[in-house]
């Protein structure tokens, strides 16, 4: 009688996971998301340092940051591809006799690619 009610129970367990496992492959998986390194400018024709020249940049993506990069308009930073990322950037703007902090509005970009230069400033945001 016990052989039987085990082999019974051998059985049930073997259906159930038979049920189990198919309802586990008809499930679609999350997938990760891709990511990539892609150039960041703040130029002047977003709207960026007006009257002056983009000489130090410390910014921020959802996934990196820089402490003030200081020589140009462009960073490089990382991002999560085919998805919205947050950009906030700082700059310091040089002009003759001095210069001035401006602080960039935050802006939501979708990269694509690895590589691609995103542009950013007052006036919008545009890709490559």
């Amino acid at each position: 009688m016990l052989k039987a009610r085990l082999k019974n129970l051998s059985v049930a367990l073997s259906v159930l996971g038979l049920a189990f496992s198919g309802t586990v492959a008809t499930q679609g998986t999350a997938q990760a998301a891709g990511y990539g390194w892609v150039y960041i400018s703040f130029p002047k024709w977003l709207g960026n340092c007006p009257n002056a020249t983009v000489t130090g940049i410390q910014a921020y993506t959802d996934y990196w940051n820089t402490n003030w990069d200081w020589g140009d308009d462009l960073v490089y930073g990382k991002v999560a591809l085919n998805q919205r990322n947050t950009i906030i950037g700082n700059l310091y703007c040089k002009r003759p006799g001095g210069g001035y902090y401006q602080a960039v509005a935050r802006y939501d970009v979708v990269p694509t690619r690895n590589g691609q230069t995103v542009w950013v400033g007052p006036t919008g945001w545009r890709r490559n």
